[in-house]
């Protein structure tokens, strides 16, 4: 199988990964405080990845810096950002602002290395963020603008663009190890979030049942999509080239689309289908160019 072939196969694991893991989060968001949730999720993703692989890597100076710079941006920075983001703003202005990293991820390259991309590349990106504006409104133009919010939100964005950079430039480590290193570091800058935010912690489990739920969502968080999420995405980076791997992220709300429709009943409408055809186009559009 050749290696680009692999790297889509695994940011097509992690796009459905990552499509489901909104249920999860939106469950565990009624037992947990958000910044508890983000750090128990990669504190189990940290001691998984840790007990899959104990091998050390002889990293450069710089590689060094990559690495705490990567789970910094990747893992701290861009999940406080979405997580405080959504007190002040809505989750259809996140989803959609969210939706532009493959837009914002194109342009810092070009700029970086001056030298602009064909004009399909963008016709393709704008397709696609059209279709994932009709999937998340659904048809319903209600956008309420928060100016704190949406500046949040931006800034997790940016976070997953340079994140993304800093991967493309490990990419002759293993990536397990790179992938466990980040993990790590990304959990360790979690800690005073974590320490600041003590006296609002809140963990309202009061049966068996409750922990059960919290459980396996966490587990499913920390798991698939944490621990072997960053690991096959990191890969796919590699393999299939960080731009085709960073227009996966498009693909992500028609999972949760699909998710929704076969868990909770909810039959697509005729914008949700023709917002499914538009990222698929769009994606395919930018992929030719």
């Amino acid at each position: 199988m050749e290696n680009r072939t692999k790297g889509l196969l695994y940011m097509l694991t992690v796009v459905v990964l990552w499509g489901f893991s909104f249920v999860a989060t939106k469950l565990l968001l009624g037992y947990l405080d958000p910044v508890s949730l983000v750090f128990a999720r990669f504190f189990i993703a940290t001691i998984l990845l840790f007990a899959i692989c104990r091998k050390r890597e002889n990293y450069s100076r710089d590689e060094i810096r990559y690495v705490a710079i990567a789970g910094f941006l990747g893992i701290t920075c861009y999940q406080m950002f979405e997580n405080v983001a959504l007190t002040f703003t809505t989750a259809t202005n996140s989803s959609l602002i969210s939706a532009t990293v493959p837009v914002f991820f194109l342009l810092t390259i070009d700029v970086s290395r001056r030298k602009f991309s064909k004009q399909t590349k963008y016709i393709g990106a704008l397709i696609a963020f059209i279709g994932v504006g009709l999937l998340v409104l659904n048809g319903t133009f209600n956008l309420n603008l928060n100016p704190l919010g949406d500046i949040l939100m931006i800034g997790s964005v940016f976070s997953w663009v340079f994140y993304t950079m800093f991967i493309d430039r490990m990419g002759s480590r293993n990536m397990l190890i790179v992938s466990r290193d980040l993990t790590l570091a990304g959990t360790v800058f979690l800690l005073p979030f974590v320490i600041f935010g003590a006296q609002n912690l809140r963990i309202d489990i009061f049966s068996q049942t409750d922990l059960l739920v919290v459980s396996a969502a966490l587990i499913y968080l920390g798991l698939f999509c944490s621990a072997l999420g960053f690991l096959y995405w990191n890969k796919a980076i590699h393999l299939a080239g960080s731009a085709t791997t960073t227009n996966g992220i498009y693909l992500i709300p028609l999972v949760t689309i699909i998710g929704d429709s076969m868990i909770i009943g909810n039959i697509p409408n005729i914008y949700v289908l023709i917002g499914a055809a538009l990222v698929l186009a769009g994606v395919y559009l930018s992929e030719r160019g």
